[in-house]
């Protein structure tokens, strides 16, 4: 059986990379250098159990002492610490993307635009998608200060 590269998604912030190996049962080796990821592993896809390999050949330096990765029941994250914090690498492999797009794409579950990362940190910290606490707006009391239900229906005069 040939080896061939896993299925990944990756995403950036101002100081590291996400990639995201999409394989299920992974049993996997992964190791970081300067310039450089390296993933050999076993696992499935779409049912089918294979091997899989894949040097990342990075646009940027990262850290290889503070990068890491996990190995989860459906897939395999990697996290490279950035050497430098700065604006987003053009893209992550040093490779042309004809070489590498049929098994690797956007993470868009973690995809934020670099001018919009702040204002996402700041989104999720203060909660309610960066409206602030809206939790005022859920009535738990539907009557006003008379002690009236001003309610017009509910699903029991709807349902009755």
């Amino acid at each position: 059986m040939a080896v061939k590269p896993p299925p990944c998604v990756w995403a950036q912030r101002k100081d590291r990379v996400f990639i995201t190996v999409e394989l299920m049962g992974c049993s996997c080796e992964v190791s970081f250098e300067d310039e450089k990821i390296l993933f050999v592993g076993k696992g499935k896809k779409a049912g089918e159990e294979g091997d899989y390999s894949a040097v990342f050949d990075l646009w940027g330096q990262i850290n290889k002492e503070e990068s890491t990765y996990r190995v989860t029941d459906r897939c395999v994250e990697i996290v490279g610490k950035k050497k430098e914090e700065g604006p987003y690498w053009d893209k992550l492999l040093k490779q042309p993307a004809k070489l590498t797009k049929h098994w690797l794409g956007t993470n868009w579950a973690l995809y934020i635009e670099e001018e919009d990362e702040d204002d996402a940190a700041n989104a999720k910290a203060e909660g309610f998608g960066g409206y602030g606490d809206k939790s005022h707006l859920l009535v738990a009391d539907e009557s006003d200060d008379d002690g009236v239900d001003d309610r017009t229906a509910d699903i029991t005069d709807i349902t009755s």
